[in-house]
């Protein structure tokens, strides 16, 4: 079966949702930089994370959640997703390390932003381990602590599978609630929404949500979906981002992620275009990279004051092309050619087109589930 292109489209624009927090938010303590945009939409960028949790949970169940009788084989998983994330994610480390080296040592100016700069806190970022606990400070390229807490839901991901019912649409959809009630507690907790990062706190009922959101579209096999889902979804999400309840918003994100999985939402045409999909795959690089160009172009606008002087929107769409150039440049240097090789050297090899061709009817229309291409 193919992607669903949709959802890949989404990653774009959770990612510049992401972005555009870490660009336009004004910060108490004047950190990164001004240009004149500011927007409550903007301020709640971080909630692109939470839509990616539940987006992975469901295309992971998706693609590797065993047909009943069989076995997810762990290994292989395990190494299927290290090829996925850690080379970009290393890349990313490695040149964000160096920036913030060579401004310590060079310019003898530190680095925006995180101050957890030390090799300790340096070694639990490179083994992709420092969000694995509750919350807690972000450390080197704090964006990349969002990718520890996957690397988190990989780790554990047969766990997931086995908590989530399989059978029976009212155990899913109340397991379901269960989770959104979990983030609820989880933001009612926590004095900045689900803004708090660092940990797993919100991963693991988001990404179980996702899970569960997979679950219930195998148990409706008859649903063919609703052609304003998406249309609603974003409606609730806006109204989350509004009234300033973050849950709502979660609960928004995972009813687009399930209505835009069907072909016949109304969205479906815009988000399949060429263009957005292709922005959606390279989004984990946008991502990953994105502090990079950030703080290259704030040192340039603090040395080219005409750079600075520029209006808003021009410098928005320059630090715009430069994020995108470096994640097309991660994307087809490092991510896909790094992938192919790992996945060569140590993964698995994909399921024969001679096995699927051969199962029945019945067995291809329950093993699609099983089936479609790898991540």
């Amino acid at each position: 079966m193919g992607q669903f292109k949709p959802l890949t489209s989404l990653r774009f624009f959770l990612a510049l949702w992401v972005l555009c927090l870490h660009w336009f938010h004004v910060y108490p303590d004047g950190r990164y930089f001004d240009i004149g945009i500011t927007s409550t939409f903007f301020d709640h960028g971080y909630l692109g994370v939470d839509g990616f949790f539940i987006l992975s949970g469901f295309i992971l169940a998706y693609n590797y959640d065993p047909a009943p009788g069989e076995r997810l084989d762990w290994k292989k998983f395990i190494i299927a997703r290290i090829a996925r994330i850690y080379p970009a994610y290393v890349a990313s480390l490695l040149v964000f390390s160096a920036a913030v080296i060579g401004r310590d040592l060079i310019l003898h100016s530190a680095m925006v932003g995180s101050t957890n700069y030390t090799l300790p806190d340096f070694l639990l970022g490179l083994s992709l381990l420092s969000a694995w606990r509750y919350a807690g400070p972000t450390g080197w390229n704090d964006v990349g602590w969002s990718v520890s807490a996957e690397w988190f839901a990989y780790v554990w991901f047969p766990l997931f599978l086995l908590a989530a019912p399989r059978l029976g649409k009212i155990r899913i959809a109340l397991m379901a609630i269960l989770a959104l009630a979990v983030v609820g507690v989880v933001e009612a907790t926590s004095p900045t929404h689900l803004s708090m990062s660092g940990g797993v706190a919100r991963l693991i009922p988001e990404f179980m949500l996702g899970v569960l959101l997979c679950r219930l579209r195998e148990a409706m096999p008859s649903y063919q979906g609703f052609i304003w889902g998406s249309l609603l979804s974003l409606l609730v999400c806006a109204i989350g981002v509004k009234v300033g309840i973050d849950t709502v918003f979660v609960a928004g994100a995972a009813g687009l992620v399930f209505s835009l999985s069907y072909g016949i939402d109304a969205l479906t045409g815009v988000l399949s275009s060429p263009s957005l999909v292709f922005l959606g795959e390279i989004s984990y690089c946008l991502y990953i990279v994105q502090r990079i160009p950030q703080y290259l172009f704030s040192f340039a606008r603090s040395q080219r004051p005409e750079l600075a002087a520029l209006p808003a929107t021009v410098q928005a769409l320059l630090l715009l092309a430069l994020t995108i150039g470096a994640a097309v440049l991660l994307h087809f240097g490092i991510e896909r050619p790094m992938r192919s090789w790992i996945n060569r050297r140590f993964g698995a090899s994909r399921r024969s087109p001679k096995s699927i061709a051969g199962a029945t009817n019945n067995e291809r229309d329950h093993r699609g589930w099983y089936i479609q291409r790898k991540r």
